[in-house]
């Protein structure tokens, strides 16, 4: 199957996804997980750390959604972040994705992958498109 999209329905998409991130009155969030990712929506593995993102959740450009946080997470386990589900301010699923140090292509992006209970976790890149 091959699908090509206009710009104006790829910034449209993406406008779609930060008002679905923004639902609720909470903000959303990034939760960081270290072991192998489920199926979308299956049973988490133990979570790392949790960041909340800014409300609005961040800006769509050029066909790109950048996400933004609102402050660092507090790790709360010793692990390697492996993976990420984002939610809503509903605490409804958004999607699930990979997670990688800068170096890396992941789409969400640490310093680096292995985190420190006590410590904070920076995410350097949240971009989707």
């Amino acid at each position: 199957m091959i699908l090509s999209i206009s710009p104006q329905h790829l910034e449209a998409r993406q406008a779609g996804s930060l008002t679905h991130l923004d639902a609720g009155s909470g903000h959303a969030r990034v939760r960081i997980y270290n072991g192998v990712q489920p199926a979308f929506g299956g049973p988490e593995t133990q979570m790392l750390v949790e960041v909340a993102l800014t409300k609005p959740a961040g800006i769509v450009a050029g066909g790109v959604l950048s996400l933004t946080v609102s402050t660092f997470g507090l790790i709360a386990v010793t692990g390697q972040a492996t993976w990420a589900r984002v939610v809503n301010g509903n605490g409804e699923i958004a999607f699930d994705c990979d997670v990688t140090d800068a170096a890396g292509n992941g789409v969400i992006q640490l310093e680096s992958t292995q985190l420190y209970a006590g410590g904070k976790a920076f995410l350097t890149a949240l971009n989707l498109g």
